[in-house]
């Protein structure tokens, strides 16, 4: 009801008000659709291009930080290489205990060993410290400070991990302790190595490299435009390993581990999240061996900021243009409404005059040529009006021709004639089966005052009138039907066929003088029914046919005209009757109907 209201009122307005009804939100919908929109899009855009960047960063970062672990395995693989070539470490008395003084005693053998160690240092800058312990539990380092806890540390489950190792190289997760580290609050990731004598595979001692966790963090402290992106590293365990936020290091990466589990070691994956009332885009790369992930958190506030900007001098700009086109709108609705009152006015007139009246058209500009084409439209009504009541007054004279066929009294008397015949020879089953098509035949014919009627009751109407003809004149003729069934409920004027029946007995077989045959026969093309009717009589010349079908004028008959001229009246120009004959062969009647039909359904 609230909307019928609101149309009601907007058709009684003024022309005025209309063109301001409609022209205001023509102006505020597309600035705040191209506000909100730009905002969208842009923010998109920078979404996109932020996701590649860290995409791109965290890859170099990732490989960076590989590269520091690979390099921290080369140094310890190095340093196996080069305690081997210390001989005296081989000539060591193996010893699982230790003294009061875990210093060796053997200066010379010290200070080759750890000058070892030093050289590894200077050449892999990423290792932060080394400590080696030959099998009689000597300590050997690259810094007094490392020997600090080594009682604590030669009990430690880390070094019974590394005995009972075979020499590999074994990667220890990153641990803060208190032992064989440069300072106790030191986070640091350790590569532990039993090392080997080369050629005897004896155990010459246990090498530990240390990598500060300071090392990963300098990596990508200084990466990434915005100050408010963080990059941090997390585990297997979704413990972060690594930040710039000392106080995260070792505790659960919350939104980062749920981003860092959807993604394999070695793939990446971006998730937008919310933490702590923001919301945050998650980038996450894999690292190819650790089974580390490293995770990026940019807020989307930080880069949309532009956006936003920008979103808010679009809708400045669009408020003053919202003034202008308001004013602009009253001047273009009082420069229109004006000449189209005018034309209103013209309108009325010709409502109280006669409609054969033009219209004066006195300008040239869109009054001008609404006027003119009103004139041409007052004129194309004058001709449809004409045209109506011609069609009207065929359709009266076609109805005076159909109520004929459908008495035909000649046919009627014929066949009562045929009936009384048949009784007086005593042929009652052949009386009974004419005067049951007799009376099918007019059932069907009259219909109840319908002029439409489907292709199956206009068949049978055909057959019954067949049938009673082939009964008058059983050595003339003989007839057979092929209609599809899928046709036959396609709708037709009734009375269609049986004059085309009724002139293929008439005008060909009987006048061949030889027994003939009937055919009617239906099929489909495209959107349109065929019903052909055809005979093998005597065929009518050009002229004949002309005569017979197309320049029939008389009104009284029905003819082939009539019913090509009835189907056009109903379904329009592309449908009708067309008729093809050879003098000597025969006559082939085609009528063309929709297979939907689409008429107006009116009696002739």
């Amino acid at each position: 009801m609230n909307i019928d209201r609101i149309r009601i009122w907007i058709k009684n307005q003024r022309i005025k008000k209309k063109i301001m009804l409609v022209y205001f939100p023509l102006v505020v919908i597309p600035i705040i659709a191209l506000g909100f929109f730009s905002y969208i899009m842009n923010t998109d855009a920078i979404i996109k291009n932020t996701k590649k960047n860290v995409l791109d960063e965290s890859r170099l970062i990732v490989m960076k930080i590989e590269n520091v672990l690979s390099s921290s395995n080369a140094s310890a693989n190095i340093l196996m290489q080069d305690l081997n070539k210390e001989t005296k470490l081989k000539l060591i008395e193996p010893n699982e205990s230790w003294q009061d003084e875990l210093q060796t005693s053997d200066y010379d053998l010290l200070n080759r060993v750890e000058d070892r160690l030093d050289i590894a240092m200077m050449l892999f800058p990423e290792v932060d410290s080394a400590i080696f312990i030959d099998r009689s539990m000597h300590v050997y380092s690259t810094n007094p400070a490392l020997i600090t806890g080594t009682r604590e540390g030669l009990t430690s489950p880390m070094f019974r991990v590394i005995q009972q190792s075979n020499g590999k190289n074994i990667g220890f997760p990153m641990q803060r302790r208190s032992f064989w580290v440069m300072s106790k609050g030191d986070t640091v990731y350790t590569i532990g190595k039993k090392i080997l004598d080369l050629e005897t595979l004896e155990t010459l001692g246990y090498l530990l490299v240390n990598i500060n966790e300071k090392t990963f963090e300098s990596v990508y402290r200084s990466v990434g435009s915005l100050q408010s992106s963080v990059y941090y590293v997390i585990d297997e365990r979704g413990n972060i390993v690594s930040s710039s936020d000392k106080n995260r290091i070792l505790t659960p990466a919350e939104q980062g581990a749920e981003v860092g589990g959807e993604v394999s070691a070695a793939g990446t994956v971006e998730k937008i999240g919310y933490s702590e009332g923001r919301k945050i885009l998650y980038t996450s790369t894999g690292f190819e061996q650790q089974g580390w992930r490293l995770i990026n958190e940019t807020p989307l506030r930080e880069l949309t900021r532009d956006s936003r900007q920008v979103s808010i001098v679009i809708l400045v700009i669009g408020f003053i243009c919202l003034l202008l086109a308001v004013f602009g709108a009253m001047i273009l609705s009082k420069s229109i409404a004006t000449p189209i009152m005018s034309l209103a006015q013209y309108m009325k007139r010709i409502n109280e005059e006669n409609i054969d009246k033009p219209l004066e058209v006195g300008r040239g500009d869109e009054v001008g040529i609404l006027a003119a084409g009103l004139n041409k439209m007052m004129g194309r009504i004058q001709e449809l009006l004409n045209r109506v009541k011609n069609e009207q007054q065929k359709k009266r004279e076609f109805e005076l021709a159909l109520i004929q066929e459908q008495i035909k009294p000649h046919f009627f008397y014929n066949t009562l004639d045929l009936i009384y015949v048949l009784c007086r020879s005593g042929e009652s089953d052949e009386a009974g089966r004419a005067t049951k098509a007799l009376a099918d035949f007019y059932r069907i014919a009259l219909s109840n005052g319908k002029d439409i009627i489907t292709l199956r009751e206009e068949i049978q109407n055909v057959e019954n009138y067949l049938k009673i003809q082939r009964i008058r004149y059983a050595d003339l003729f003989d007839f057979s039907i092929e209609i599809p069934n899928e046709l036959l409920g396609c709708k037709l004027p009734k009375l269609t066929l049986q004059p085309l029946v009724e002139n293929s007995i008439y005008h060909g077989i009987k006048e061949k003088g030889d027994f003939g045959h009937i055919i009617i026969t239906g099929y489909k093309q495209e959107e349109t029914v065929c019903i052909k009717v055809s005979d093998d009589g005597i065929g009518f010349s050009l002229p004949e046919l002309k005569q017979l079908s197309l320049n029939n004028t008389d009104k009284n008959s029905f003819g082939l005209s009539s019913v090509g001229e009835r189907i056009r009246l109903y379904f329009g120009e592309p449908y009708g009757v067309n008729v093809s004959s050879k003098v000597g062969e025969g006559t082939d009647v085609i009528v063309h109907i929709p297979l939907n039909m689409k008429g107006n359904g009116q009696n002739v």
